[in-house]
């Protein structure tokens, strides 16, 4: 019988198949992005190690529900011919149902065949598309490196940029221009208020032009004897 433990290990098991891509693989050196279908690669193949589990354990609940399913109709057939408490039927049908209550046991079975036969076929369904994902994120990493090729055509070289966890797993610990910008305004403070400014703007005294003594007794022929 299929169990949800079963069920709960395959979905935890696909889920965790997931390769994110480089956004300029180029800079990271060809190893990086062998890595990436390697892994991709990888991944397929253990999905379909799953698909053919399940598929084969389907089909195994398949074979034992069509098993069970003409073991009842056998038995229901039998105590409708021989069985006197069930031949005091008055009707087909009242003989029918008086035969299920004796064969309680086969249809229980039954009824679980059929809900392993509806869990795996959802299974199945799950599996499929997962598949068909990593086909595509494959075929994604193959355009990748026909866009790394047509770069180095155009003269650009593969770099040697190291990859760790921090640097791909992790998100960047940058700011943003725009958070950057909101903490220098935030952690910036005016020295003085425009107020203080004005409060302490220096004094000029006003002098009068009345007040200003003027030299007339200015001889020019002394100023033109200084400049010559």
């Amino acid at each position: 019988m299929i169990t949800q433990e079963y069920i709960d290990l395959i979905y935890t098991t696909l889920s965790g198949m997931d390769v994110s891509l480089d956004t300029d693989p180029i800079e990271f050196g060809p190893s990086r992005l062998n890595m990436k279908v390697s892994e991709v690669r990888g991944f397929l193949s253990k999905v379909e190690k799953i698909f053919m589990e399940v598929s084969h354990n389907l089909q195994k609940i398949k074979r034992s529900l069509l098993v069970k399913q003409t073991e009842y109709n056998i038995e229901q057939t039998q105590l409708i011919a021989n069985d006197p408490h069930v031949r005091s039927g008055r009707s087909q049908k009242e003989r029918e149902a008086l035969a299920s209550t004796r064969l309680v046991h086969i249809q229980s079975k039954i009824n679980d065949l059929t809900l392993s036969t509806h869990d795996l076929e959802d299974l199945i369904t799950v599996i499929k598309a997962k598949r068909t994902d990593l086909k595509d994120l494959q075929g994604r990493l193959r355009d990748q490196l026909k866009l790394c090729q047509e770069q180095i055509s155009l003269g650009q070289r593969w770099g040697a940029k190291t990859y760790n966890e921090k640097t791909f797993e992790k998100p960047s610990s940058t700011l943003s221009a725009e958070d950057e910008f909101s903490n220098i305004l935030n952690n910036t403070q005016p020295t003085k208020t425009h107020r203080e400014m004005n409060d302490n703007i220096p004094s000029v005294e006003k002098i009068s032009l009345d007040k200003v003594e003027l030299d007339t007794d200015v001889d020019l022929d002394d100023l033109l004897s200084e400049w010559t």
